[in-house]
């Protein structure tokens, strides 16, 4: 969900792109029969497991996804995984999702070689949407100035840092963590000569449980910070580090995200917290340059990580012998960046040309400057967990209607994924029953559930309460008609704001009884797994209901 950080001003926007909508007569609704379907209501609700919403949502709020920032290297694997699920449950392209892909992306649909979670007879499950922001530009370059140097690549070994632009060259120092605190009596610039030179520093701070602020990374860490701290020294540029991405005081993760390893992940935009003050810009502008671990071994001829250990374990600076001429230029640009939702389909069997949609967003607000990941466990792995098993549960039922399932990227910058889709559907709007939105369903009373929508669609409140009684859940209490100023903050309102029914199912109310909400706090150790079970199985009762009961719900108020 937005975060307040980031809402007011998207609020006076949103409020005046509401579409003129009319609210018609209450009109009856009728069960559906199982029997209508080749599997049916209970073989569908059997398929929800508890192992599967915990193996997805522990994926994608793993740190090696790096808080699924839009867009990101993390955002990617995390759209991968989803197609992946989408595919395995039989679900199938949107129509049109070919035509967009070659629009969007300027390519043909990938080969017929490829994943069938990517790509099939009809297109492909990922459809982009374009976004314009700052990206690495191709003239930003890293060169050691030694015979037989190796050639270092963008994105495999460095990438840019935005606001730190620049070119300049000199003798590589190690400069530990590149901290000069004097309060915590601790330095890494004591003694270095650094005027001319480039910095190498590790990103974040030593992982000592007696120093700066123990478990807890301490503004020491800030990027911008070090960046001003290296400038008065004299270095004429920073490389900085990246160090595989743990919590501060924890055994590190060795291993990567199985697979191919992924490439370098530039920060378009840097995480912001809620309560939490952002660290301020550098008041000094050097050129920055990100590297990966191997990047900057070949660079000193050390094992730069082991170097960071040593410190962690001794909270004492270590030297390195300074190495040859380094050639550092840090440059980015404006483009227009394609980013993708994962949308897939289950064909109903009788009213194919009526569409129920359900989505959550998949991305978060990724890391900071401090390298705090936002892991957006409950905002919003939880939700995109739920709607990976609803999807494996409808196509396993066989529902009357079409169901499109989306996993939206952007929520977090404005509703920005959800927009686009609403903007460019896939079907007729009209062919649009309703839409039924997840975000954040993994903190509070397992047995409760928050339901916004009902005020603009007050037909739901006995549709809900047709779905409390269709197949237990665990869900006893739901919550409606309360919340109202969160109303506008998923990604339900883009299809609300253009006069599509919608839901919105949400963990609990009031927001603030969630103190890790758009913290790095918000880790998968603290996820309820059975209120996320409840939820999706109360989730995918209502969408059952709304697939296939005979009438449609009435046009929502305005």
């Amino acid at each position: 969900m937005i975060g307040p950080e980031r809402w007011g001003s998207l609020a006076r926007v949103n409020s005046a792109a509401r579409a003129a909508i009319v609210l018609l007569a209450l009109l009856a609704h009728r069960a559906p029969s199982a029997s209508r379907s080749a599997g049916g209501f209970g073989a569908g609700f059997a398929t929800i497991t508890q192992k599967e919403l915990a193996d997805d949502l522990r994926y994608l709020a793993s740190p090696e996804l790096e808080g699924r920032d839009t867009p990101s290297v993390g955002l990617e694997l995390a759209a991968k995984r989803i197609a992946q699920r989408f595919g395995d449950a039989g679900l199938v392209p949107a129509p049109d999702s070919a035509l967009v892909w070659k629009e969007l992306r300027g390519t043909p649909l990938p080969g017929a070689s490829a994943s069938a979670a990517d790509t099939s007879a009809e297109g492909t499950l990922l459809r982009p949407w374009k976004r314009e922001m700052s990206a690495p530009d191709a003239g930003s370059r890293l060169a050691l100035g030694t015979p037989d140097a190796p050639k270092f690549e963008l994105f495999r070994d460095y990438v840019p840092v935005t606001g730190c632009e620049g070119d300049a060259s000199g003798e590589l120092v190690f400069a530990g963590f590149g901290i000069d605190v004097r309060t915590e009596k601790y330095s890494d610039l004591d003694g270095l000569k650094l005027r001319g030179k480039v910095a190498l520093v590790v990103a974040g701070e030593p992982e000592h449980p007696k120093a700066f602020d123990g478990p807890e990374v301490s503004p020491a860490a800030a990027l911008w910070r070090k960046v001003d701290s290296l400038a008065q020294a004299g270095a004429a540029a920073v490389l900085v580090v990246r160090r595989p991405p743990s919590v501060k005081g924890k055994d590190k993760k060795k291993e990567a995200v199985p697979g191919e390893a992924p490439r370098l992940s530039f920060r378009h935009t840097w995480a912001e917290w809620v309560g939490s003050p952002t660290d301020p810009p550098p008041k000094q502008k050097l050129p920055v340059l990100e590297l990966a671990p191997a990047c900057a071994n070949a660079l000193l001829g050390e094992d730069v990580l082991a170097l960071a250990q040593r410190i962690d374990r001794a909270l004492k600076p270590v030297r390195v012998k300074e190495r040859a001429k380094v050639e550092v230029k840090s440059q980015v640009r404006r483009e227009s960046l394609a980013i993708d939702n994962v949308v897939g389909l289950v064909r109903g069997t009788e009213l194919t040309e009526e569409y129920v949609v359900v989505g959550a967003h998949y991305d978060h607000v990724g890391v900071d400057d401090r390298g705090r990941i936002g892991y957006g466990a409950d905002d919003n792995a939880s939700g995109t967990s739920a709607i990976l098993e609803i999807a494996q549960a409808v196509a396993s039922a066989g529902p009357r209607r079409s169901v499109f399932f989306c996993a939206f990227s952007g929520e977090e910058d404005g509703l920005l994924g959800s927009k686009a889709f609403c903007d460019r559907l896939p079907v007729e709007k009209d062919k649009i029953v309703a839409m039924v939105n997840l975000d954040m369903i993994a903190r509070g009373d397992k047995d409760e559930l928050a339901v916004l929508g009902v005020v603009q669609n007050p037909a739901f409140d006995k549709l809900l309460q047709r779905a409390k009684g269709l197949e237990r859940t665990g869900v006893t209490q739901v919550v409606m008609r309360q919340g109202e100023e969160l109303f506008q903050r998923s990604d339900h309102y883009s299809f609300h704001a253009i006069g599509i029914p919608s839901l919105f199912f949400f963990e609990g109310l009031p927001i603030d009884r969630n103190k890790d909400y758009h913290t790095w706090r918000d880790t998968f150790e603290l996820v309820d797994q059975e209120k996320v079970l409840n939820t999706t199985r109360f989730v995918f009762n209502t969408v059952w209901l709304l697939s296939n009961d005979d009438e449609r719900p009435p046009k929502p108020r305005g």
